[in-house]
């Protein structure tokens, strides 16, 4: 799935011994002399093996322990020619994500096209996909994992890729034979949610598994498809609620510990997270460098400290709004009201949690997603197991409502949170009670809180 280019291109062989860390190459040369290969065929073989050869150095090292050395000696080809085709290491990663992508949506949409019926286009489309990952886990760890940790340009490969898939969902959905689509937020939710799924099999060493999950993937996808799904009040409805930004209760404790935390915080907003050092931090919190770094080792640890602070403080919101709840329905509506409520009034910490985390690489994946584990574990302790996709749903379900999250993190899109709770409590109700009954409940809840106004 995740091949950037044909087996010819690659002629792949086990070429000379590299003098470079005993590195082998993967990739015969070309033969030196007349090869029958003008200019451009050369440098396009040139570039598919340091695709393949970056793609294979990150999957041994990581990206930050990668070098240009590392990928020309496992390309087998010279630094010249590197740097005909890069301008650095980033460059060549890039390259390499946006053709594992590309090759990617290819199959995929082949795999569509080859097949009679939406039903089974639709099957074979996300077979092709998750046995592609499965065969495949350096390319999968390229574009899934690694591209985290590469900063701002490599949240905005994923943020466009997850956008050019959200589309793709769309529109085949739109294609239904019964005419019912998905609503509004469902297509993001599902790349988020599948995009989760794959990702963690795939840091784990799991990625055989995902050849096994269509099926279940599938019926976790359709548990979003009702007629019923038109009676959610519609997205942006209305005027968005005034919202006054709190302090987060951690970032007030009269410790060094939380004066340092507090202090990043407040510099990595006027500044930038990159844009810092440990000393300017310790600095605005009034301790010595040393002082800050008995507390944290360095400003990256500082800023996951926050982040497992602030997921804390918003499981505690979720678990005190749905504590005395005896219907599970209404517990999830209040506990999504929660969640939302505190994301929206700590906007600084939103911003370093969905965005600026990305610069501390991808160890940000665990700390954001406990936020979220969390809250998903807080909402389905109460209730047997789910009618559709069992195995799956909590986890895709934890994908789908960090990917809306992070979507509406920006400031000037964070005012609108409070309008997504129906839609982000039916994503959660709808694979365990089905899609029907998570209106129902909806419904009801509002009705509910509408007559609290009125008595």
């Amino acid at each position: 799935m995740y091949a950037a280019v044909s087996a010819e291109e690659m002629l792949l062989g086990s070429g000379p011994t590299s003098q470079y860390d005993g590195l082998t190459p993967l990739y015969k040369r070309l033969p030196h002399g007349p090869h029958g290969l003008g200019r451009e065929a050369v440098a396009r073989h040139q570039r598919a093996r340091l695709y393949g050869g970056m793609a294979e150095s990150v999957y041994q090292r990581g990206y930050a322990a990668t070098s240009v050395a590392h990928v020309i000696a496992l390309a087998g080809v010279s630094r010249r020619a590197f740097y005909e085709q890069f301008s650095n290491k980033e460059d060549c990663f890039l390259a390499t994500y946006d053709a594992l992508v590309g090759a990617s949506r290819k199959r995929v949409l082949q795999a569509w096209l080859g097949e009679r019926g939406w039903a089974n286009r639709l099957y074979a489309a996300t077979q092709v996909f998750l046995e592609g990952i499965a065969a495949d886990p350096r390319g999968a760890n390229l574009v899934l994992v690694e591209s985290i940790g590469i900063g701002r340009r490599g949240h905005e490969r994923l943020r466009l890729t997850a956008t050019a898939f959200e589309r793709v969902v769309a529109t085949g959905f739109s294609l239904t034979p019964d005419g019912i689509s998905l609503p509004p937020l469902a297509p993001r939710a599902i790349v988020g949610g599948v995009r989760f799924v794959v990702l963690r099999r795939v840091r784990e060493g799991r990625h055989q598994e995902l050849a096994g999950l269509t099926d279940e993937l599938l019926d976790w996808v359709n548990s979003y498809r009702s007629s019923a799904v038109t009676r959610l009040r519609t997205l942006g409805s209305g005027r968005p609620p005034h919202l006054v930004a709190k302090r987060a209760r951690f970032l007030t404790r009269e410790d060094r510990r939380s004066s340092v935390m507090d202090a990043m915080v407040q510099l990595a907003l006027e500044q930038g997270y990159t844009n810092i050092t440990d000393a300017e931090i310790a600095r605005t919190a009034a301790v010595s460098t040393e002082a800050f770094h008995r507390e944290f080792p360095n400003k990256e640890e500082c800023l996951l400290a926050v982040v497992n602070e602030f997921a804390a403080e918003a499981h505690d919101a979720v678990r005190r709004a749905t504590r005395n709840d005896t219907e599970w329905p209404e517990a999830v509506h209040k506990g999504a009201e929660a969640l939302i409520g505190y994301c929206a009034a700590h906007p600084g910490l939103v911003q370093l949690s969905f965005i600026d985390l990305f610069d501390a690489g991808n160890g940000m994946v665990g700390r954001v997603s406990g936020v979220l584990d969390g809250f998903i574990k807080v909402m389905t302790q109460r209730i047997p197991e789910p009618e559709r996709a069992p195995d799956v749903a909590s986890e895709a379900i934890m994908g789908a409502v960090w990917a809306i999250l992070s979507s509406y993190a920006p400031h000037d899109r964070l005012r609108y949170l409070p309008c997504l709770v129906d839609h982000l409590t039916f994503l959660i109700l709808a694979p365990y009670i089905g899609p029907r009954s998570a209106v129902d409940a909806i419904e009801a809840a509002g009705f509910r809180r509408k007559q609290l106004r009125i008595s």
